[in-house]
């Protein structure tokens, strides 16, 4: 099947499906608001189940004449985008099939580009790894050398194997229609668009670009209707936060950037922005390096290896998550979550996470506090499931899979 070469983000824009505002990410896909009438609806609500749907379910749920229904599912079968699965409990007679998404066989790259690190891995539509990959590199360097370096470990881990996308997470605001400007972020001197147009070009398959610490939020989610903030701790401070399922990313992609947010503690601290005060200026794993003291690390996984040895570094860790606890103290009077994650290199420390849920309890309003969970986040896996899911729920949106289903009738 033919494929223009157009990112995602390209194809929701024409489509209005991955809207700048939310993203639903909850479960296996949300059926649709109101009765399926397209091929891409009928596909989206087959999404939404593990256990699939048989034809005479389709057809009480959606209403659609027989006929319709046949042809759109005679779409999908010829797309290979559905097939019949195992039989169905009946009562008598002669049982009916269940028809399901055809995920098998179908394969996602996550990549994750840090600030000294690239992980990446090869995901299943059912989240499972496949395999995985990780290599120094350092964000500072131009786009062309850090991005030649992925983009050649991706393919060997592939090892010939063909993806249906791709999702990299980054450690900037990332507007899906690019045009957020990056001037004051770690990518300043990159170009997100070209970034964009080289990654389908040499992986040969549609390209999300977004936010990683908003992809971790989308893998930290366990029910369709969740919510919660995410917060990754690393080099850097980020978040992403999921209000009953679904994704936030605000008005042009910098929804969730708390490191600079400005505080009182940081007063006097120059961040890497430019800016005096930002949260990341007091309470990331580059402040914890810049302190005097324990300047002496020179890389962050030496600091936080040494936190259960060295009593400076573990005083250090714990203001700083103490000092993240007041910020997020705002947002959970703010949003009102059910849970806080806080991964990353230095937010998954006990000490860190213990001051930081600590000060939350002690500074938050108490009804915003009920029920509220702060707990570590899955850093190992979460940012590449949320990639997973991300690129999953876009490119088979229903606009999209009526953008493709047309290309093949065309």
């Amino acid at each position: 099947m033919a494929r223009p070469r157009r990112g995602l983000a390209t194809y929701a824009k024409e489509a209005g499906r991955m809207t700048q505002q939310r993203t639903l990410v909850g479960g296996s896909g949300q059926p649709p608001a109101g009765p399926a009438t397209s091929a891409g609806h009928v596909l989206q609500l087959l999404r939404s189940s593990t256990a699939g749907y048989s034809r005479a379910d389709l057809l009480d749920i959606t209403g659609m004449a027989r006929s319709t229904l046949y042809e759109r599912l005679d779409a999908l079968f010829a797309a290979g985008l559905v097939y019949e699965s195992t039989p169905l409990r009946s009562q008598r007679g002669r049982p009916p099939r269940a028809l399901r998404f055809d995920d098998r066989n179908k394969l996602v790259l996550a990549i994750e580009i840090g600030h000294t690190h690239a992980s990446i891995h090869l995901l299943s539509l059912g989240r499972d790894i496949v395999a995985s990959a990780r290599l120094p590199i350092q964000i500072s360097q131009p786009q062309e050398g850090v991005a030649g370096a992925v983009i050649e470990e991706s393919l060997r881990l592939l090892g010939g194997r063909q993806p249906v996308g791709a999702g990299v997470g980054l450690p900037a605001p990332v507007d899906p229609l690019h045009r957020l400007g990056l001037e004051r972020t770690v990518l300043a001197h990159w170009d997100l668009q070209r970034l964009q147009d080289v990654m389908e070009a040499r992986l040969d398959c549609p390209v999300l670009l977004e936010n990683d610490a908003r992809s971790m939020a989308v893998g930290e989610v366990r029910e369709p209707l969740e919510s919660l903030v995410a917060v990754k701790v690393s080099t850097g401070v980020g978040s992403g936060i999921i209000v009953r399922g679904a994704l936030v990313r605000g008005a042009h992609g910098a929804a969730g950037d708390i490191g600079h947010v400005r505080i009182p503690e940081a007063a006097g601290r120059r961040c890497r922005c430019g800016r005096d005060g930002c949260l990341a200026a007091a309470a990331s794993g580059r402040a914890l390096l810049s302190a005097p003291e324990l300047a002496g690390y020179g890389t962050l996984r030496r600091l936080v290896d040494a936190c259960g040895s060295d009593p400076a570094v573990r005083s250090a860790v714990t203001e700083a998550g103490r000092v993240l606890g007041r910020a997020l103290a705002a947002t959970v009077g703010t949003l009102n979550p059910g849970r806080i994650a806080v991964g990353g290199l230095v937010g998954v420390l006990p000490d860190f996470l213990a001051a930081c849920r600590q000060q939350i309890l002690d500074d938050a309003f108490e009804p915003s506090l009920v029920d509220l969970e702060v707990v570590s986040a899955d850093s190992r896996t979460a940012t590449a499931v949320g990639l997973c899911k991300l690129v999953e729920e876009s490119l088979y949106a229903p606009e999209r899979v009526e953008q493709l289903l047309a290309q093949r009738a065309g």
